[in-house]
């Protein structure tokens, strides 16, 4: 996928590390969360290390292999921002080739190990990923990052595809390992996936998170508005996902239902939905227009508990109608009550998968 035909080794691996040290971890947040721009739930992990921003922490190759890609990509100054991006001068992701099928990803790193940047051969410059074949052992220093932030980590095995994407060529003109993306705890052994595991606020197999809910002639899952692009968007814009729209669950609390709209008011927005539902994952064609009754979210995305100030701050009301299998109407109305949204305006429009 990323090792441009060379990729070598039979799959699959088994992790023999993670990409922190277990003593360097504050928690573990799990794949599927839908925050901002991550609208359709995420395919990564995030770590983050216990102390503040002001301290270094080593990331670690979890396999042996070979670092295959290498990019920093910083937000230009005065440019346009680029929300996967964080604010600073160096971000930096590291792909590593473990097997013919099977790679892993570090992203948002603040510096490259000495010993890698002496074998990229050329400047690592800002800008398109820097193609590389640098052997690295299982527990090698790859590079740096900072506590207090949250750092990426993915493991694709491309021997593995979700269930859960019903068209998953949606994803070949943007995010190809999507439907490969793996649970990193299903490739540990004991004692370190125990030891993983306590710093993962989700206890609800699968434990690493779920990001593929969509079943054909159900509401729940990934939904893409016509003439927006699909999944990919258009014309390589940055934020690809406005046209995206999600029925799924929390991810630290599966049972909580989460609506996530790729653009509303101008930006990205998550809600839960006041008595949580009705389930999306029984709403089917013969079901009609409902209604959903938006709310804030009441979990906390960092230990997956209910919020103890949480006043179901109300925003509107959303209504859906799953015309076709893979066709569906939508229109919000923000402000209102169930009471006061009779039916569809001119206003509504249609999502495709």
């Amino acid at each position: 996928m990323w090792s441009r035909g060379q990729a070598e080794g039979a799959g699959p691996v088994k992790l023999t590390t993670f990409p922190l040290r277990v003593e360097d971890i504050s928690h573990i947040n799990p794949m599927g969360m839908m925050a901002s721009g991550h609208v359709t739930p995420n395919d990564h992990l995030y770590l983050v290390g216990k102390e503040p921003k002001t301290k270094l922490y080593d990331v670690l190759a979890v396999a042996d292999g070979r670092v295959v890609a290498i990019q920093w990509r910083p937000n230009p100054p005065g440019g346009q921002s680029d929300s996967t991006v964080f604010d600073r001068a160096v971000d930096l992701k590291v792909i590593i080739e473990h097997a013919a099928t099977c790679w892993s990803y570090l992203d948002h790193l603040v510096e490259l190990d000495t010993a890698i940047q002496k074998q990229v051969g050329g400047e690592l410059k800002p800008g398109q990923p820097m193609a590389v074949r640098i052997p690295v052992k299982a527990g090698q220093v790859i590079g740096k990052v900072r506590g207090g932030f949250t750092f990426d980590f993915a493991l694709i095995d491309t021997a593995v595809t979700r269930k859960g994407f019903v068209r998953p060529e949606q994803f070949l003109k943007r995010d190809p390992w999507k439907p490969h993306t793996v649970d990193p705890f299903d490739y540990l052994d004991e004692p370190l996936r125990s030891e993983l595991l306590a710093l993962n606020p989700r206890k609800v197999a699968p434990f690493g998170g779920k990001i593929d809910y969509d079943v054909d002639d159900r509401l729940v899952g990934n939904w893409y508005r016509e003439g927006s692009g699909g999944y990919a968007g258009l014309d390589r814009r940055w934020d690809y996902w406005v046209g995206h729209l999600t029925f799924a669950y929390h991810h630290l609390a599966p049972s909580q239902v989460i609506i996530s709209i790729g653009e509303l008011d101008g930006c990205a927005r998550q809600f839960a939905v006041r008595g949580n539902g009705p389930d999306p994952a029984i709403i089917a064609p013969a079901n009609g227009v409902v209604k959903y009754d938006l709310i804030a979210p009441n979990v906390n995305s960092r230990t997956g508990r209910p919020m103890m100030s949480f006043d179901e701050r109300h925003y509107g009301v959303l209504l859906a109608h799953l015309i076709e299998p893979r066709k569906l109407k939508i229109e919000i109305f923000s402000n209102k009550t169930t009471a006061e949204v009779k039916d569809f305006t001119a206003a509504a429009r249609l999502y495709e998968r």
